[in-house]
């Protein structure tokens, strides 16, 4: 599991290395729904988190096709004191685990561990890792030697269509869409240049090049 620094300089030569950077909650995993405060939230623990049915073969059709396929996600559950390192790497393991038992491989996982209002100290700050800035794509694409230009960004958020964007990748936005999203898009410049239902419809979209 990578930590992020919260500064870094994207200067590496473009090799031409394609990837598919993935959002990692609601695309990969289910989200945890409390019923007792009626919000929905990250599993901050192994016991809850469940794959999505359709990850493993999205991310086993992008390793088949030759795409590094590279996790980029905010986590900033011990930010708010929700969660701890030890349970970060257990669910992390949790997730590497249930993908590879499914054929399925990640090449990288990069966390952002910051909150500008977190309630412990370290990690309250305004960093250029969280999304929607594209610092945290930018990182993995330098230690990558990816070029985003010729990458994908996969989230089931604007912040992600957002980050993916900032980085200069190709985006597709997961899930069930309702007609508010619409607007917000266009009123964040955060239109996605693809739509599709899970990661396995996204990922044959990215293998087809984006076409229909």
């Amino acid at each position: 599991m990578e930590l992020r620094r919260e500064r870094f300089f994207y200067n590496v030569e473009k090799t031409g290395r394609r990837a598919v950077f993935l959002d990692r909650d609601g695309v990969i995993n289910a989200l945890v729904y409390d019923p007792e405060h009626g919000t929905v939230d990250s599993p901050h623990c192994p016991e809850q988190f469940n794959l999505l049915p359709a990850a493993a073969a999205g991310v086993e059709l992008l390793n088949l096709s030759g795409f590094l396929v590279v996790v980029v996600s905010n986590q900033p559950g011990m930010a708010k004191g929700k969660a701890t390192p030890a349970l970060l790497r257990a669910v992390t393991e949790k997730m590497e685990r249930g993908l590879a038992a499914r054929g399925a491989r990640l090449d990288g996982v990069f966390y952002c561990l910051h909150h500008p209002e977190a309630a412990l100290k370290k990690y309250r700050r305004k960093c250029s890792c969280r999304k929607p800035a594209p610092g945290l794509i930018l990182e993995a694409a330098r230690k990558f030697g990816v070029d985003p230009a010729r990458s994908w960004m996969i989230g089931d958020g604007l912040t992600d269509v957002k980050a993916g964007k900032g980085a200069g990748c190709k985006t597709i936005l997961v899930g069930r869409f309702k007609c508010d999203l619409c607007r917000y898009m266009e009123e964040e410049d955060a239109r996605p240049d693809y739509m599709a239902a899970d990661l396995l419809a996204a990922a044959e979209l990215v293998c087809r090049g984006g076409k229909s």
